[in-house]
């Protein structure tokens, strides 16, 4: 019989960001957008950037996550995510500001390396943005 919940848990290299018992999860996976319920087949994929989604009762929680893996095994499932922020979090504010600072890091005369540190600041500032600018006018109508 399938367990009633998932083991949920989100980790960066810098923090284990949550761990809850959950009812749904829908994560940007490398192939298009996934549903994860109690009793889910034993996965392992590559998570895009995009919207992280956790379901519990009637509440639901969004997460901007920039990249990473997946794995689901036995009703427990493992986000290793890049970067992991609630959009509860995120300020409008800073999230323009850190985009227009990755703009203009890529303006400069940079080494590949650099370069491709700063792309990924902006992918990851134009995701939050975006993830910012849609709770925000869920909140505000």
């Amino acid at each position: 019989m399938a367990a009633k919940r998932l083991n949920l848990n989100i980790l960066t290299q810098e923090e284990h960001v949550l761990s809850d018992e959950v009812d749904l999860v829908l994560a940007p996976a490398s192939q298009g957008q996934i549903g994860i319920l109690p009793g889910h087949a034993s996965l392992l994929t590559q998570l895009s950037a995009g919207e992280l989604f956790i379901l519990k009762g009637p509440k639901m929680e969004v997460f901007a996550v920039s990249g990473g893996f997946l794995d689901i095994h036995r009703d427990q499932l493992t986000v290793m995510a890049d970067s992991a922020t609630r959009a509860d979090d995120l300020s409008l504010a800073a999230a323009e500001a850190a985009k227009k600072r990755a703009e203009e890091t890529l303006k400069q005369n940079l080494s590949d390396r650099e370069f491709s540190l700063a792309e990924a600041d902006l992918r990851k500032a134009v995701l939050e943005l975006k993830v910012a600018k849609k709770r925000r006018k869920v909140y505000t109508g």
